[in-house]
């Protein structure tokens, strides 16, 4: 018996998610690069506090967990979308897609070059986005969820698996904060001399 989240949804709705999130993505560069086109005097005013030394001094497995902790809030809260028929899964998905469009667009603007930028995003990119957009597909399932309410039972709860997504992203994220911690703040703290 079909249910109504079969697999045949999952890979609509992942696209979905890849979709939204790559808008989100390419409208935080259009905002970077709106920003950086910004005469001076008007940047300077707008306050951007710049973090201290305090806040950049951590030690590996701190900022590991502090990755780990804000990426796994990030997935649970893109699977809200369960109960808010998706739309909370689109506006997290939109929001970290401009976050991340206007860090590669700050970084470009700045002279940064594509590989130092792949470099820096794509080890732990990969598999955090990735597992986002997993979380994303499931919370998209909240609009089908709504539509179909009346004959919601165990059966089509199950197929969600939210159990195996959550340990899936866990995993995951896990990884993808440890080569962010250990191996992608390593690489920073190299380039921090290219501006």
């Amino acid at each position: 018996m079909e249910t109504p989240f079969g697999k045949h949804h999952w890979f609509g709705n992942f696209c979905c998610a890849v979709a939204v999130l790559l808008i989100g993505l390419a409208s935080g560069m259009g905002i970077a690069d709106w920003i950086s086109s910004m005469p001076t005097e008007t940047l300077t005013s707008m306050g951007g506090a710049r973090p201290t030394e305090s806040s950049i001094d951590r030690t590996a497995w701190e900022l590991f967990a502090f990755i780990l902790r804000r990426n796994m809030t990030v997935f649970v809260v893109l699977l809200l979308g369960l109960v808010s028929a998706g739309t909370v899964t689109i506006v997290v998905l939109l929001g970290n897609g401009i976050a991340i469009g206007q860090l590669i667009g700050f970084a470009k603007g700045a002279g940064m070059s594509n590989v130092a930028v792949a470099n820096l995003l794509l080890p732990h990119g990969v598999l955090e986005l990735g597992a986002l957009c997993v979380a994303g597909a499931v919370g998209l399932q909240g609009a089908r969820i709504a539509l179909r309410l009346p004959t919601l039972n165990r059966a089509c709860l199950g197929s969600l698996r939210l159990g195996l997504v959550l340990a899936y992203g866990l995993a995951s994220l896990s990884v993808a904060a440890g080569i962010e911690a250990f191996v992608t703040a390593d690489y920073a703290e190299s380039l921090r001399g290219w501006s």
